[in-house]
């Protein structure tokens, strides 16, 4: 299907990207000093259930914590002012904070892991950090080679074996980024994620994908799947091991069982893409019952659009594999998905949050992502109505300008972080204003 710009879009689209890069800049203007940043993280007592402020700062996080704060100012396509020097303060804040404190295995997303992305992404945009960038390679080759799991004979015990926030997965981005130095345990992280995909497993009674996990999406939610769950998220489950075994693919690193693997997980993935009357989307996660019942007994309504589950997260790991394999189905299923989000006004996504993680900034950044391949008119005019609703939310009275959902009680919350907070949306809104979308910042979302 051709689709024309309508007259008139260009020189719009000039002028909201000009206002996007705006508050991009007073964003990062309002995060450039890490003492009165961590000091405004909070969930102010209005918005606290309690009626008791909390701070939710979160050290030597991606989520909360100065690793994301360095990075936003390290990732941004834009020049600006300051910028690799407030990306060293960040820095010199999350070294300190590694120094003294728990380097226990987390993933990408907390500890160690986190600190080795900020310093990534500073050391390609200045060529500096390289001997700090080599001792943090040395650090993920040690966690590979001794955290690696095994793959059971039967379920898994938990999703943070292999996921992206706390598992092999999000590490494996990290040692791709890193292969000239990192290439043996990467191929350590694939041949794990192979052996993953590989068939299936016994469980009460049944069948289910080695991908099965007796743990449940959320901690403390056990008792609800007591028989475990299959997890179809990017951030979580399946989709995040396929996108990087096709990222690993694309980039001409290929092992034995490779393409079997990403056959398996993304037939899997299109398997389960349940239609409504709009169109496909994914289930975040199935019970025993539901996996056993089959995608067309599936009637639970989708949720909002994320990056952690659903469209468009899924939509982009299908995208990427299907590129990677020539398969034009699996990219077929991620543009129907895509579709399907065009179909339904924006007022009904369901989103409650400015964050990357779950809100309009990962909304708008993703959909930037799969129209790098797409190229379709209406996804960008989609996107120009996304980046006007973060630039009209700017509130100059707000620390950060933009609030967040850390409570049951939308928009109420000041957190500054790259995954769920200020520094996020900064970056998203700088891709956005910038007409491209960058690859260094967004690579611990294994959107590139």
């Amino acid at each position: 299907m051709t689709v024309t710009e309508p007259s008139g879009a260009t020189s719009h689209r000039a002028g909201l990207r000009e206002a996007a890069g705006a508050v991009s800049d007073r964003i990062l203007d309002r995060l450039a000093d890490p003492a009165a940043t961590i000091a405004a993280t909070r969930i102010p007592a209005e918005a606290a259930d309690d009626g008791v402020p909390e701070g939710v700062w979160a050290e030597l996080t991606l989520g909360s914590g100065s690793p994301g704060l360095s990075l936003a100012f390290s990732g941004g396509a834009r020049p600006g002012t300051d910028r690799a020097a407030r990306a060293h303060g960040w820095l010199a804040v999350a070294t300190r904070a590694a120094a003294d404190g728990d380097t226990t295995p987390s993933g990408i997303f907390k500890g160690p892991g986190a600190l080795a992305f900020a310093v990534l992404a500073a050391n390609r945009a200045t060529g500096g950090y390289t001997t700090a960038l080599h001792r943090l390679d040395a650090y993920q080759r040690q966690l590979v080679r001794t955290a690696l799991p095994a793959v059971p004979d039967g379920p898994l015990t938990t999703i943070g074996h292999y996921e992206v926030v706390r598992g092999m997965t999000g590490v494996g981005r990290y040692l791709l980024a890193r292969a000239e130095t990192c290439g043996e345990e990467l191929e350590h992280v694939l041949g794990y994620l192979i052996e993953l995909a590989r068939g299936d497993t016994a469980h009460r009674g049944g069948r289910v994908p080695r991908w099965w996990s007796l743990d449940a999406p959320r901690i403390g939610s056990e008792h609800l799947l007591p028989d475990g769950h299959l997890n179809l998220g990017l951030s979580h489950g399946v989709a995040g091991p396929l996108m990087l075994l096709a990222l690993a693919w694309r980039d001409g690193i290929r092992l034995p069982g490779h393409r079997e693997a990403l056959e398996s997980a993304a037939g899997l993935l299109t398997h389960w893409a349940v239609r409504d009357q709009h169109g496909p989307y994914w289930p975040g996660y199935l019970d025993l019952t539901e996996y056993l019942a089959g995608p067309d007994a599936y009637d639970k309504p989708p949720s909002w659009p994320s990056w952690c589950y659903g469209a468009p997260g899924v939509s982009r790991a299908l995208q990427v594999a299907g590129a990677a394999l020539d398969r034009p189905d699996w990219t077929a299923t991620a543009r129907a998905s895509v579709e399907r989000l065009l179909t339904v006004p924006l007022d009904d996504w369901g989103i409650t949050d400015h964050a990357l993680c779950h809100g309009w900034a990962g909304a708008l950044h993703q959909l930037g992502r799969l129209n790098e391949d797409f190229a379709d008119p209406r996804i960008e005019r989609r996107r120009d109505l996304i980046a006007a609703r973060l630039v009209d939310a700017f509130d100059p009275d707000a620390p950060f300008g933009l609030r967040f959902t850390m409570t049951a009680r939308p928009f109420a919350s000041d957190v500054s972080g790259y995954l769920d907070g200020a520094a996020g949306a900064a970056l998203a809104l700088d891709s956005y204003a910038s007409g491209g979308t960058p690859h260094d910042w967004d690579m611990p979302l294994l959107l590139s």
